[in-house]
């Protein structure tokens, strides 16, 4: 007999989400070599934007689910993909991939550049980016948009 699996939601299994409470859901794409700064921008934004939280794989995800289907269900249900841009996610197709899903589903798309030009990925060619060094910019920005969507 086949077990159909739930969709994936953000937060705790078994308990309501942050967005579904009004949260504003976030994306964060990434390469998997940049981990420990992805780790480091989801504790930024969680510290300074109450009602955000922050969908990231390597923390989102369960043993044993089926990646795409997660990572589809986190992108649908989010209210904005962040992008972090970086020689390593230039070179990945999962980074790619979601950027897509975000652009097919016509979510927001943030692109946070770590040592790379604005338009070093094709996909986000003509859309407003921000260099880390203004994280604090973007936070405000991005809190503005949380605060509204409630």
């Amino acid at each position: 007999m086949a077990h159909k699996q739930k969709p994936y939601t953000p937060g705790v299994r078994g308990r309501q989400t942050k967005q579904s409470r009004g949260q504003y859901a976030i994306f964060l794409s990434h390469s998997g070599r940049d981990i420990w700064l992805a780790k480091q921008i989801k504790k930024a934004i969680e510290a300074a934007i109450s009602v955000a939280e922050v969908w990231l794989d390597e923390m989102s995800l369960t043993g044993g689910e089926q990646i795409i289907a997660a990572l589809r269900s986190g992108i649908m249900q989010s209210n904005e993909l962040v992008v972090l841009v970086s020689n390593e996610s230039l070179k990945s197709q999962w980074v790619a991939w979601e950027i897509g899903m975000a652009a097919a589903w016509r979510k927001r798309i943030t692109p946070l550049l770590n040592n790379v030009d604005y338009d070093a990925m094709a996909p986000l060619k003509g859309v407003k980016s921000y260099e880390l060094n203004q994280f604090n910019r973007f936070l405000v920005e991005l809190k503005q948009r949380a605060v509204q969507h409630r």
